[in-house]
């Protein structure tokens, strides 16, 4: 695994012990009786305690990480060192399962395990701080500064507990980021022991990973946290002060995270912090009462740790950049990830139920309404027989009825305005508005002419360019039997043929008016003239003319559900990247709407 003379691993070797690792830690619930199996699978059975899942799993965990280590680690220290502190914190957790002990008595077991684990050698010696070129000894303060950083890391993976499936994963991406940062700042002589360790440790995760798996008890998450702990301290990221502290803070964000909310929140709610026996609600508990799942939770964390160490390793690759440089970097870095993760909370969650029918999304009132809905609601104003107006609301019309006074006020006053785009009911999610399903221009447009085909509504064709509206009326007809066209007109006219191409409409007295002069000249055509055409309902239709009649492609179906058929049309027209611009616009003004909600 390592070589005796040099120190530095063996491909082979390591990549052994990692796939024993892996398969011990895989195949141990299948070493045991049918009926823990069985427990694992569908929950703790009545007769059987869920302590004896827990100590299936503290035990495959110690012996995974065990075993292999030991057995072809060879002489190297930093490798026994941190099994017997991983095995201690194993067996301090089984005790903890079995016996319920008291949270005094973990405390002073955790500091125990810590003190053995400096006196073994791992301990953080000396660092460097900012804007200095030389090593500063900690002396005295290495000893209570190296227990207090073990402590701290176990103490954050135990708090994952709480959240089923979430350590072995955690683990998993964190142990792989030590594993890589030790190999690539180098050349220390226990950075490849890190390295094996690391790479270990991410064996033992994966292998916990399998969904029939036991529950993780405190035994398998003293013994990760305390094996976490020492990964990071065996002499790996000792260059700067930014590796010892910031590399591993970033990894383990997370679990940092988890118990930072814990503290704060629990501050804020009056409760003494170093209250022993007091259960503080953590930040994925908070996430989950506010609507989003468990399963969705665990995912969201993935990712953020994902992302987190990503940017870690980043950091890692740019060691020689100034201390400044990467603090600014960083600070960008989790700007962002902060934003992305706040918004995927909120799009993820169950929306709350609210009583009112129209929302406020950034000044435009959005209907809560599916499609079906909004068919339902296309036939009371049909039969309601006076003018209507419908307004389909995407990305660029939010942006634009922020700026655009004149068309605030025609969106406000329309009858029932849709989320049309994966982008608005994003951000309205973002928001905490109960916005579940698009209803696009093109969508609506031709669910109501089906529906118009079965209850014998006629409609109107107007906009696009000449001989569109017509190909796209014959199209209609074909897709819609029963449906009636009255009237199809390009929308190049002259303003003096305006008055003319109004009469027409009003002359043919159709159901439904289809507009396609594109936003925001749509909405204002159709305001201006809405008592004149005498249609019970107006529509806003942009571009769906160009798509029925060929002229136009639309995204395949996965990209619409995906959220992308906006890539898909600016890569087919360049031309309209510039609109693109108010993607962020909209992502930025739902951010800072939210946070001042808040």
């Amino acid at each position: 695994m390592l070589d005796a003379s040099t120190g530095h691993i063996r491909p082979i070797g390591t990549a052994a012990v990692v796939g024993l690792a892996f398969l011990i830690a895989f195949v141990t619930p299948n070493l045991v009786g049918p009926r823990i199996r069985r427990a694992a699978r569908q929950g703790a059975q009545p007769g059987l305690r869920p302590r004896g899942q827990w100590v299936l799993s503290g035990l495959s965990t110690m012996i995974a990480l065990a075993v292999p280590l030991l057995v072809f680690g060879g002489e190297e220290r930093a490798i026994s060192a941190a099994v017997l502190v991983a095995l201690l914190g194993g067996v301090v957790g089984m005790a903890n399962d079995l016996l319920g002990l008291p949270r005094l008595v973990q405390i002073v077991l955790a500091v125990a395990i810590a003190w053995v684990a400096v006196s073994l050698g791992i301990a953080m010696g000396e660092i460097k701080p900012p804007f200095t070129t030389r090593m500063i000894e900690l002396g005295s303060w290495s000893v209570p500064a190296s227990m207090a950083w073990l402590l701290a890391i176990a103490y954050a993976v135990v708090l994952c507990r709480r959240l089923p499936r979430l350590t072995a994963g955690l683990v998993a991406i964190i142990s792989l980021t030590f594993a890589a940062a030790a190999l690539i700042v180098g050349p220390s002589r226990s950075a490849p022991a890190a390295g094996v360790l690391g790479l270990t440790m991410v064996g033992v995760a994966a292998g916990a990973l399998r969904a029939d798996y036991p529950e993780l008890g405190s035994s398998a998450h003293w013994a990760m946290g305390f094996a976490l702990g020492a990964i990071t301290m065996i002499g790996m990221l000792k260059n700067t002060a930014f590796l010892v502290l910031g590399v591993p803070l970033l990894a383990l964000g997370v679990p940092v995270g988890e118990t930072t909310y814990a503290i704060i929140y629990g501050a804020g709610k009056g409760r003494p912090r170093l209250a022993l026996g007091q259960r503080r609600e953590l930040l994925h508990e908070a996430l989950i009462r506010t609507g989003l799942t468990p399963p969705r939770a665990v995912l969201l964390f993935y990712l953020a740790t994902a992302y987190l160490c990503a940017v870690a390793l980043a950091l890692v690759l740019v060691v020689r950049v100034t201390f400044l440089a990467k603090l600014g970097i960083l600070a960008v870095a989790l700007s962002v990830g902060f934003a992305v993760f706040f918004m995927l909370a909120r799009i993820w969650s169950q929306p709350r139920e609210e009583a009112e029918e129209r929302m406020d999304m950034l000044g435009v009132p959005l209907a809560r309404i599916d499609m079906e809905g909004a068919l339902a609601r296309v036939d009371q104003f049909v039969a309601e027989r006076s003018p209507h107006m419908v307004v389909t609301s995407d990305s660029p019309s939010i942006v634009r009825a922020r700026n655009d006074q004149e068309y605030q006020e025609i969106v406000r006053g329309a009858d029932m305005v849709t989320a049309d785009g994966r982008g608005v009911v994003w951000m309205a999610r973002v928001l905490g508005l109960p916005v579940t399903e698009r209803v696009s221009g093109l969508d609506l447009m031709e669910s109501i002419c089906k529906r118009a085909g079965e209850r014998m509504y006629s409609v109107y064709l107007l906009g696009a360019r000449p001989g569109v509206a017509e190909e796209a009326a014959r199209v209609l007809e074909s897709r819609c039997p029963g449906l009636r066209v009255v009237g199809a007109q390009h929308g190049y006219f002259t303003p003096e043929e305006e008055q003319g191409v109004v009469r027409a409409v009003a002359e043919a007295a159709p159901d439904i008016l289809f507009v396609a002069f594109g936003a925001p000249k749509q909405e204002k055509w159709i305001r201006q003239h809405l008592a004149e055409l005498r249609v019970p309902v107006a529509i806003g239709v942009g571009g769906s003319f160009d798509v029925l009649a060929g002229r136009v492609r639309r995204a395949p179906r996965w990209m619409q559900r995906a959220g992308l058929e906006w890539l898909y049309r600016a890569v087919r027209e360049p031309s309209r990247l510039p609109r693109l611009w108010v993607l962020p616009r909209l992502v930025w003004m739902t951010l800072r709407e939210a946070l001042r909600r808040r």
